[in-house]
């Protein structure tokens, strides 16, 4: 029963450093795609939730027989007592939903990672026709 010291069997410096560098490795070529898809999502909620704006107004407009000047007139209720009303929400970077007009038509917008109008990260239902 009694062990000998050289039966001992633990890991050694350069094993542990081996996994270690075969971890970060593995680390350094999936971590890219890992962002990549994370900011793919942040895109998708936020296109969802243009859309699911651009239908409220049309709800809204539809009880009040008049567009919205922004989405912040659609916070409060239609009528009093009345407790279905939009809560507005941020986009996933942080920054306000925005309604854009151009005579009748209209989009909600979200500016993007960069929160800057005009820039390529705009989100934007319904999308512009080419």
């Amino acid at each position: 029963m009694n062990q000998n010291k050289n039966n001992r069997r633990g890991f050694t410096l350069i094993e542990i450093m081996v996994v270690v560098v075969i971890v970060g490795l593995l680390a350094a070529l999936v971590g890219p795609e890992v962002w990549k898809m994370l900011g793919m999502g942040q895109e998708g909620v936020a296109e969802a939730k243009c859309k699911d704006y651009y239908d409220k107004i049309h709800i809204w407009k539809l009880h009040t027989k008049k567009m919205p000047n922004s989405l912040e007139d659609m916070e409060s209720p239609l009528k009093e007592g009345d407790d279905d009303f939009l809560v507005l929400q941020d986009d996933p970077w942080g920054n306000p939903y925005v309604l854009v007009r151009d005579g009748r038509r209209f989009a909600v917008v979200s500016f993007g990672e960069d929160g800057e109008e005009g820039t390529e990260d705009d989100i934007r239902y319904p999308k512009l026709k080419d």
